[in-house]
């Protein structure tokens, strides 16, 4: 074999294994795409449930005493007892004896809901 055609085959076994690896990155991206959003739910100190869900990819919850945060690409939610706030901006005000909150974040609009009863809307 001479040297130019072991450099065709090393350029075509090179190109082979980019392309399987180029496959292999839209794979991951078409799974990344179709496994996007979910909901987390969680319990306060106050006996307060909190339930978040939303279409974004990534979705981030944190239960701190009587206090919920909550993160996605757009949006720092907080879940506080009397107030409920979007990127620091207070959205809707709440009785203290709420006993449920659910937070729905789809397409870039968060819906508030306290005790099945829709109490605010930030849209960004």
């Amino acid at each position: 074999m001479s040297q130019r055609s072991r450099i065709t085959v090393w350029l075509k076994r090179g190109c082979v294994v980019l392309g399987l690896m180029a496959m292999v990155l839209v794979a991951g991206v078409l799974v990344l795409a179709a496994t996007s959003g979910g909901s987390t739910s969680g319990t306060l100190a106050n006996g307060r449930s909190v339930t978040a869900s939303a279409d974004a990819w990534y979705l981030e919850t944190q239960f701190m005493g009587d206090t919920a945060q909550i993160k996605t690409p757009h949006f720092l939610i907080v879940v506080a007892p009397e107030q409920l706030t979007v990127n620091a901006k207070p959205v809707a005000t709440i009785d203290a004896a709420v006993k449920a909150v659910e937070v729905n974040v789809k397409g870039g609009t968060v819906t508030f809901l306290a005790n099945g009863k829709s109490v605010g809307t930030y849209t960004r």
